[in-house]
Parts: C-alpha cells; structure tokens; sequence
C-alpha cells in the first residue's frame, strides 16, 4: 500500500526573538495535540529567507506557508512581495504594514493581535489601580502604523472613560533622550504610561530614572510583548501585556489545514484579543479601592465563565456588598454585574467564532443556567439571535469579536492579570491553547 505523502510547509518565524518562539510552540503543540503530520521546512530568520528561495518553493513542491517576519528591510520587502504573488496557501501572522499581503484576496488567512483589545486592557489596568491622574502614549522610534493604532485604541479606550491620552512624538531639532525627559517631566502625576513594545519602554525607564521620577509612585510603566529577558533586566522590572503569540501560532496551524484541504479560497482574518499582563514592579495597585478592584477581576476572569455570581465576587474580596458596588462604580464605572456578563460574553463570542459547539454547549461552558437564558441575555446586548449571529459570521467570517462584545457591554474588558511569576504566566497561557486546540475537529 503506497503511503500517503506528508504535506511540504515552510515555517518563516524570527526564532531570535521571543514572539517568534512562542508562535513555532504553539505550532508544533497544535501540530502534536491534532495528530496534524506535516513535512516542515523551518526558516529562523530573514537571513534564511531570501527572495531566491522563496521564488523556488514552487519547484520544492511546497504545499504551504506559515509567515511571520518583519519586512522592514529592503531584501526582507522583496521577499515578502514575492512571496505574496506565489499561488501557494499562505496564512501570515502579524502581517505589519507591508501592503503586498493586504493585496492578495486568495489562498490567505491573516492572524493578527486584536489592537484595540490593547489599548482596553491597558486602560482597564490603569483604571483599576485608581490613582493616575494623567495618560499617556509612546510610539515606536519610527512611528509605524501598527504602533500608531495601539495609541489610538489606548486613546479611544481612555475616552471612553472620560479621560485624555497625551501623545509623545519627538520635538524637531531635539533627540530622542531629551524630548522624552521633557515630555515625561510635562506629565501630571502620578501618571499611566503605556508603550509601544518593550525595548522602548526600557529607554522610557531610563529618561524617568534621568529626570528623577520614580517608578512606579509617580509614573506608572506598562509595555507590549512581554520580552522576558528585558522585562526582568530593567529597572524597575516591566509590567507587559502578553499576545496571543501561541494561540497565534495554533490558529496559523489550523487555517493552513484548512487552506491545503481547499476549504477556504478566499481571504480571511483572525483577530486574536490578548487577554493578561504580566505584571512586575513599574506598575502597582495604587489606592485600596483600585487594588480591591483588581482583585475582584482577576476572580471574575477565571471564575465568571463556572457561574460566579455577584455575591461570589463579594465573598472573595471580603467586603460588603455595598462597598464593593461603590468600587466598581468609582474605578471602572460599571457594576459587578456588568463586569460578570462581560466576560461570559467574551467567551461566548468566542465559543460561536470556532463553531463547533452547540448553543446547549455553549451555554453550559460560560456559566449561563440554561441555553435558553443565554439566548435571551446575546440577544439583549447585541440585539441579534445567536442564530442570525452564525448565519451573519458564515457569511463574513469573524463580524463580531470578543473586542465587539466588550463595546457592547460598555467597553469593559476584564483583565486576567498574572503576578509577576512569567513562568506560571506561560503555563496559562499554554493551558488554554491546548485545551482550545482538543476542542477543534480534524
């Protein structure tokens, strides 16, 4: 009997930096969990990645591509342009600015962060600690566009709580150092400072610890992407927002599959919302009522999806129900309850997104009584069935998001906030995709 061919797939990931092995985790872990076998042809980095090569994977017999490099080079912009026009199922995560993939319509599918869930979480975590009196946004050097929309999304979710974001953009004639020890110093504090990634925020640390401004008393450091070995290397240690990067890796896996077997020819984007902070010294929980807050949502992550109720939520904090109500009001301005639907919603939202489970399912999961009651509380917030939603999302993949069940509910998205431990960190995250990637049917 003539065994069946492996498919041929290359996997172009920047393994020199931690998103890039988080990403291959979450592939190969996907790869094990679904008995997916595949003949993979691994390339570490640009250097690996060259225009040649990438030209020749038709006459390698390639099945498919996993992409995800920055193409901020020249060579690294040829490469990716040329990869865009090859006639092989391709799924790019991350894609940048680089318009060569926004072009392409067929034979792709798009994983990328969700980013106005960062902004949100971001926002959310500053509001929980009660105590900023100002905000603000620090781009990259370059000001590139996905760094800008990180800014906007932290803006909009900042307006939307009746506060401004005060934007850094440099000051002509001036260099980088010297407008950021300016800018900071501009700053009524204490204040809440989000940054694009992490390498510009260490700079940030250094302009504070330049101008004498104490982390995190006065100026309170949050970042994006979790880089371990600079977060805990700078002083003080730097709180981060993780991505998906692992969940990305497993979507990537799953849309390929897909895309090879012809399922799905036209194009498609995943947006994957983040969902934690790792956090560490240059943020802190502020006033009682903005540390009692944060308690109660990292409760409400983990626990709103077993059925938790308001009163659950209370006993947890060990205050009266009043006084809790009271908090919640003042930090985030919404109730405990709103905070409770808001992430069964998510979840839901999530649950109809995969589609494999029923409404029964669905409901029993997320901690709703019957699927009945939970088809009265979707219809109520997104004023659509579940039914309509699915008929709606077969026709336009991903047309609500767990970031659009957040705006319904009053924009509120509950933080899964991780002290400072990075390894438990991980083993969450690693948890939940594995338990996401059994949930899919070969």
């Amino acid at each position: 009997m003539k065994q069946k061919k492996h498919k041929r797939v290359v996997i172009a990931l920047d393994l020199a930096k931690p998103d890039g092995r988080r990403k291959l985790s979450g592939i190969l872990s996907c790869l094990s969990n679904k008995h997916i076998h595949w003949d993979l042809r691994i390339k570490r980095g640009r250097d690996e990645f060259t225009e040649s090569g990438v030209a020749d994977f038709p006459n390698w017999g390639i099945d498919g591509i996993i992409y995800s490099l920055p193409a901020t080079t020249p060579e690294a912009a040829a490469s990716a342009d040329t990869l865009a026009k090859l006639d092989i199922p391709l799924v790019v995560i991350d894609p940048g600015d680089h318009p060569a993939f926004a072009e392409r319509k067929k034979k792709i599918a798009v994983i990328k962060t969700d980013t106005q869930s960062v902004g949100e979480i971001a926002a959310n975590h500053f509001f929980s600690q009660g105590s900023c009196l100002s905000y603000a946004y620090i781009p990259d050097l370059l000001e590139r566009d996905w760094s800008k929309k990180r800014g906007e999304s932290f803006a909009k979710a900042l307006r939307l709580r009746g506060a401004k974001c005060h934007f850094f953009s440099g000051t002509k004639g001036v260099d980088d150092f010297t407008a950021l020890r300016k800018f900071l110093s501009s700053l009524p504090m204490p204040a809440g400072i989000l940054v694009a990634y992490d390498s510009r925020a260490m700079t940030v640390a250094e302009a504070c610890a330049a101008e004498g401004i104490p982390i995190p008393r006065a100026i309170s450091l949050l970042s994006v992407d979790d880089d371990e070995f600079l977060c805990e290397n700078c002083t003080p240690t730097l709180s981060s927002i993780l991505p998906a990067h692992e969940l990305s890796g497993t979507e990537a896996v799953l849309a390929l599959r897909d895309l090879m077997a012809g399922k799905e020819l036209q194009r498609q984007t995943v947006k994957l919302p983040v969902e934690t902070i790792v956090q560490r010294a240059s943020t802190m929980a502020g006033t009682p009522s903005g540390h009692l807050v944060q308690k109660a949502l990292a409760y409400i992550a983990t626990h709103a999806v077993r059925g938790a109720t308001v009163s659950d939520v209370v006993r947890h904090i060990k205050v009266s129900r009043t006084l809790a109500d009271l908090r919640f009001r003042e930090v985030l301005g919404i109730s405990i309850g709103r905070s409770l639907e808001t992430a069964r919603l998510k979840t839901v939202v999530r649950a109809l997104n995969e589609g494999s489970m029923t409404i029964k399912e669905i409901a029993d999961s997320c901690g709703y009584r019957d699927q009945f009651h939970l088809m009265r509380v979707f219809k109520r917030h997104f004023g659509k069935t579940m039914g309509e939603y699915r008929a709606m999302r077969s026709l336009a993949p991903g047309a609500l998001s767990s970031t659009d069940a957040s705006s319904a509910l009053g924009n509120y998205v509950s933080a899964d906030i991780i002290p400072g431990n990075v390894a438990r960190g991980f083993k969450h995250i690693k948890n939940r995709i594995n338990a996401k990637a059994q949930r899919y049917n070969d």
